[in-house]
């Protein structure tokens, strides 16, 4: 009322209390200005059945008081196309990728793990300073990668080689970059396992957790300003979501639409963390769709799943869906956080039903003892480095 009685002043100084004055005041339940105006009214409604929209949500009336229980809503389902005999469920479902791409799969997935195994024997025997193995997690890599446009941005943590690795980074710059050497493309500079290419659009890793989330939605943004058609995906384990930059990002990232795909991988241990200590509910996955982000989670041990998954992203992303997140449980078959710790933080017991790689039988069924699988299978990497020009 003060406001009101001022504004009339100012507004006719010489007659006091004037008739816009008195316009102002006799509005019933309005308190001054701010609730002169129409559009700042709030409605009335007269009964449930009326529709509230309230800034930010959009939901119904109800006269019960009841809170929403955890356990309510089901967990979100793990989508998955081959089995653990490497069978395709659903025929439906199957990628239909030609035989020479099938082979890469394989190919990255298998060199990844010998590379990790002697990387990591190199570290015990202290000629690098510490060595992070992707153990379980090659169909993850190398599913997703062959998903992407070659010119999508990847921002990665850690454990995520078999992405350059299907790119074609040469074997002699893992090397390299993880022995310090005049080889290395940063001389020396960065950490182990801190890769990176401008040319294969690999952005170099940082060591602290999360931070590459928030710079990956930034660099999202730009490129839909730009309108370069790509997209930016984003890496990232579970304990990382847990940091306050994966929020922002992920708000940022639905707010403005950002052509962008957050790839949670969770292998149970966010370095000494299961996830039953580190969060509760129905996980990481089940997060998106609060931030207005169309999720899905998939069975990250199967290649051909996280195949469809990411290809079916990567398209949602560049339409006007904007950010799309996977989250991909994975079975760790070893965990090594910082090896130069000496400290094995898990291995889990294996999974029933399977005594081999499921891609691998796959191929089997697929070429059905073809001499070129079988040739192949006997191949060993070929490298002209040898472990003494690396020191």
């Amino acid at each position: 009322m003060a406001v009101a009685i001022a504004a009339a002043r100012v507004w006719r100084p010489n007659r006091g209390l004037s008739q816009a004055a008195l316009l102002l005041l006799w509005r019933p339940g309005a308190r001054g200005l701010a609730r002169s105006h129409p559009h700042r009214q709030q409605q009335q409604f007269s009964s449930l059945d009326d529709k509230p929209q309230f800034p930010g949500a959009s939901a119904e009336f109800i006269d019960k008081l009841e809170f929403i229980q955890p356990n309510v809503i089901s967990g979100i389902p793990i989508y998955r196309v081959m089995d653990r005999q490497g069978q395709i469920i659903n025929p439906s479902e199957d990628p239909h990728l030609p035989k020479e791409k099938v082979l890469k799969l394989y190919k990255s997935m298998t060199l990844l793990n010998t590379m990790d195994r002697i990387l990591y024997e190199s570290q015990r025997q202290g000629r690098i300073s510490f060595y992070m193995t992707n153990y379980g997690e090659e169909g993850t890599h190398v599913g997703s990668a062959a998903a992407l446009d070659n010119t999508d941005l990847v921002f990665g943590q850690y454990r995520e080689a078999g992405v350059l690795m299907y790119r074609d980074y040469p074997l002699e710059l893992f090397m390299a970059q993880c022995y310090g050497n005049i080889s290395d493309l940063g001389k020396g500079r960065q950490m182990p396992v801190h890769y990176g290419c401008k040319e294969r659009h690999f952005v170099t890793i940082s060591s602290p957790l999360a931070t590459q989330i928030p710079q990956a939605v930034g660099a999202a943004y730009a490129a839909k300003r730009a309108n370069a058609n790509r997209v930016v995906i984003c890496y990232f384990g579970e304990g990382a979501a847990s940091e306050g930059d994966a929020h922002a990002g992920f708000n940022f990232a639905a707010t403005l639409e950002c052509p962008i795909i957050f790839f949670c991988r969770n292998n149970g241990y966010a370095i000494s963390t299961p996830t039953s200590e580190q969060y509760r509910g129905d996980g990481i996955a089940a997060r998106g769709p609060g931030y207005g982000i169309m999720s899905i989670r998939v069975d990250g041990n199967d290649v051909f799943a996280v195949y469809n998954a990411t290809k079916e992203a990567r398209a949602s992303s560049l339409s006007t869906t904007g950010a799309c997140g996977i989250m991909m449980p994975l079975h760790a078959v070893g965990l090594w956080h910082l090896v130069s710790h000496q400290q094995e933080l898990s291995t889990a017991p294996k999974p029933k039903g399977t005594t081999k790689p499921i891609l691998e039988s796959y191929l089997n069924s697929l070429f059905l003892g073809h001499s070129r699988y079988q040739l192949f299978r006997r191949e060993k990497p070929q490298s002209n480095l040898n472990r003494e020009s690396l020191i």
